[in-house]
C-alpha cells in the first residue's frame, strides 16, 4: 500500500492490529456460544433426549424473534416458539 504521508502510515499500522483483535474476539465469542447459524435445534441434548438449555439457545431464540419481525407472514411464528416438539430441518 502506498501512503501519502507518515501520519497515514502510522494510523494504519496502529489500527490494523486493533481491528484484527476485535475480529478475533468476535470469532472466539461466537464459537464459545456455539452460534453457528439460525436454527430451531437445541444445542445440548442428554442421553434420554431431554433438552439442556444453554445461553446459545436463548440467544438463538432472540435472534429468531428479531429476524421474524422483518418477515411478512409472521402470524404463526409464536406458535413455533411455543411448540413442545422442535421442528426438524434435516428432513
Amino acid at each position: 500500500a502506498s501512503f501519502n504521508n507518515s501520519r497515514s502510515l502510522h494510523f494504519f499500522l496502529a489500527a490494523w492490529p486493533v481491528v484484527g483483535i476485535w475480529f478475533t474476539a468476535l470469532g472466539i465469542s461466537t464459537m464459545a456460544f456455539n452460534l453457528n447459524g439460525f436454527n430451531f435445534n437445541q444445542s445440548v441434548v442428554d442421553s434420554q433426549g431431554r433438552v439442556i438449555n444453554t445461553w446459545a439457545d436463548i440467544i438463538n431464540r432472540a435472534n429468531l424473534g428479531m429476524e421474524v419481525m422483518h418477515e411478512r407472514n409472521a402470524h404463526n411464528f409464536p406458535l413455533d416458539l411455543a411448540a413442545i416438539e422442535v421442528p426438524s430441518i434435516n428432513g
